[in-house]
């Protein structure tokens, strides 16, 4: 206890410092969007995953888009809707790009 009262500044910056970084992880793993796209002709769940996945691993992102969508492997077909989670903070310039509505 008496190392604690001693080190009070360094143990209230560790404090800070983990409450931080835990936002920060937080803030990177949960989707800033479900966006809608239409697959077409030759996408693929890895090219899909290169244009709206961030810094999220790839495998973790098709896991993902898997799970929205029921999908039980990753073949995907040109012509239909994909429910996709999309990491960045602003808009992706596409014009294939639908905003999910809520509740779809």
């Amino acid at each position: 206890m008496t190392l604690i009262r001693k080190n009070k500044n360094l143990v209230a910056a560790f404090a800070l410092f983990t409450v931080l970084t835990f936002v920060l992880i937080h803030k990177l793993s949960v989707p800033q969007d479900i966006i809608e796209v239409t697959i077409v002709e030759g996408d693929t769940l890895s090219q899909l995953a290169e244009r709206y996945a961030g810094e999220v691993p790839t495998d973790r992102w098709i896991r993902e888009v898997a799970t929205l969508n029921n999908l039980t492997d990753s073949a995907i077909i040109a012509g239909e809707d994909l429910k996709l989670p999309s990491y960045f903070e602003s808009e992706v310039d596409d014009t294939r790009l639908v905003l999910a509505e809520e509740g779809e």
